[in-house]
């Protein structure tokens, strides 16, 4: 029984919203160069968030990164 509850704790923690991982667009500050990184809480030393959307996979926002003009090179 405790194996089930742990199995089921575990279960739901894994597949929380708050543990989802998110993507954002941000643009170095020096070089100009853009990419998609996993969302931080915690800010990005050197770097300006681009865009105030966030994305649920690497695809989508590497396709959203193609439509930021401010760009000077897309780093993949």
């Amino acid at each position: 029984m405790k194996k089930l509850i742990a199995a089921a704790l575990f279960a739901t923690i894994i597949t929380s919203p708050a543990f989802a991982i998110t993507f954002s667009l941000v643009q170095d500050q020096d070089t100009g160069n853009c990419a998609a990184v996993v969302t931080s809480q915690n800010g990005y030393p050197g770097m300006d968030v681009v865009g105030d959307k966030t994305y649920s996979s690497q695809e989508e926002a590497d396709k959203a990164l193609d439509s930021v003009k401010t760009c000077k090179t897309f780093v993949r």
